[in-house]
């Protein structure tokens, strides 16, 4: 019974990620140029100013690119879901997650300027690039300790048979 539950809880996990995922590569693909900044002119027409740069076309790719792994990966657990294969499967992930995020990072397709406070212009930049490397480190920690983990387990069973 209670391998039914984990292992149940463990698809719907996977299938949230799947559904999570797509939703990412609709928005990210179909909505990203309302990622800007709205003001009202003088003559009360809606000014619309683009936060990202044309470099947010480059990193397009790769980010459609690890969500669609993400999903592939999602339906193969849902298929076959062994210890050893979950935890090296989420360890890829979190690796391409980083990987994608320091692209970002490296790249920076976000124009702050278009903000009329200067004092958010100003900082903006710098909490975005922290926010960043933040998550990015996160995803490297994930990885290694689920690394760590893994090795861990798989030897603790190799000696106790």
């Amino acid at each position: 019974d209670y391998f039914n539950r984990t292992r149940t809880g463990r698809i719907i996990g996977y299938s949230f990620a799947i559904f999570w995922n797509i939703v990412l590569i609709i928005f990210f693909s179909l909505f990203y140029q309302y990622i800007a900044w709205y003001s009202v002119g003088d003559d009360g027409n809606l000014i619309v100013m683009p936060l990202l740069t044309s470099d947010f076309l480059s990193w397009m790719p790769v980010l459609i690119t690890s969500l669609s792994i993400c999903i592939v990966a999602n339906i193969i657990l849902i298929v076959y879901d062994r210890y050893w294969f979950r935890e090296a499967v989420q360890i890829l992930l979190e690796i391409i997650g980083m990987a994608v995020v320091i692209y970002l990072i490296i790249i920076f397709p976000f124009d702050f300027s278009v903000i009329p406070n200067a004092v958010a212009t100003e900082i903006l930049p710098t909490v975005t690039k922290a926010v960043l490397i933040f998550v990015s480190v996160a995803f490297g920690v994930s990885a290694l300790v689920r690394f760590i983990k893994m090795v861990l387990n798989i030897e603790n069973r190799e000696y106790t048979g």
